[in-house]
C-alpha cells in the first residue's frame, strides 16, 4: 500500500495549520486592558470577548481549524511511520 502524502505536503500543512492557530488567537485577542481581570467572571469575559475583539467568531474558527488540522497531520505521521516498519 503506498502512502498518499509525502513528507512536503505534510510540512506545509504543519505550517498552514500553525499559520491559522497564530492568526486565529490574534483575531480572538481583546485589545484594551482590562481592570482587576479576577473580580469578571468567564461568561462576563466571553462577553467582552465576543464584544470587543477583532473578530471573535472567524478567530474561534480559524484556530479550531488549525488544530484540526495539526491533528490530522500528527494521525498521518503516525499511518507512515506504521507503514515503514
Amino acid at each position: 500500500m503506498r502512502f498518499i502524502f509525502n513528507k512536503i505536503t505534510l510540512f506545509s500543512i504543519i505550517f498552514l495549520s500553525f499559520c491559522l492557530i497564530v492568526i486565529g488567537s490574534l483575531l480572538q485577542i481583546i485589545l484594551f486592558p482590562l481592570q482587576d481581570i479576577n473580580s469578571i467572571s468567564s461568561q462576563e469575559l466571553l462577553e467582552f470577548q465576543k464584544e470587543y475583539a477583532i473578530n471573535y467568531p472567524l478567530g474561534h474558527g480559524l484556530l479550531n481549524l488549525g488544530l484540526f488540522l495539526m491533528i490530522l497531520v500528527i494521525i498521518l505521521f503516525m499511518i507512515k511511520l506504521k507503514i515503514k516498519i
